[in-house]
């Protein structure tokens, strides 16, 4: 055993790519569980109507929740994406130990994202399927 073995650590300093990473991922877990609500809740008008609530919450306290938490995603979102650019360049354009990237992956992502974008522009399957589920509860199931 070594001296520094049994030395007690000291406190860390704050680290900017620390907090970005847990500011991106809490951020993320909130704004996942207010869409998750809000997809779920009924409409508005039925909301005011049925006085309806969520954890002590109304639906326009869910929705502007959500907005808050959105922003706040994007702000650690652009800061952790500025963070780490030399990694994603290297991903995406190489490194001596991976010369050809990871193109096929960046790609690949690329597609699906734009893939689902239209898909959910034009109404077509599976994106509709998600889009029917939310309008059900909206207007169908809360209406009972």
């Amino acid at each position: 055993m070594t001296d520094t073995d049994t030395q007690p650590r000291s406190k860390g300093r704050l680290t900017s790519r620390a907090l970005a990473v847990f500011g991106v991922t809490f951020s993320f877990a909130a704004i996942l569980v207010s869409g998750s609500i809000l997809f779920f809740a009924p409409k508005g008008k039925i909301s005011r109507a049925e006085d309806w609530d969520a954890l002590g919450l109304g639906r326009q306290d869910w929705s502007d929740l959500h907005i808050i938490l959105a922003a706040l995603f994007i702000a650690f979102s652009l800061w952790h994406a500025a963070l780490h650019f030399h990694v994603f360049k290297t991903l995406v354009f190489g490194s001596r130990m991976s010369p050809q990237g990871h193109r096929v992956e960046a790609l690949i992502a690329l597609a699906a994202v734009a893939g689902f974008t239209v898909l959910a522009l034009l109404q077509l399957p599976p994106a509709s399927w998600l889009l029917e589920l939310n309008e059900l509860f909206k207007h169908e199931f809360w209406a009972r």
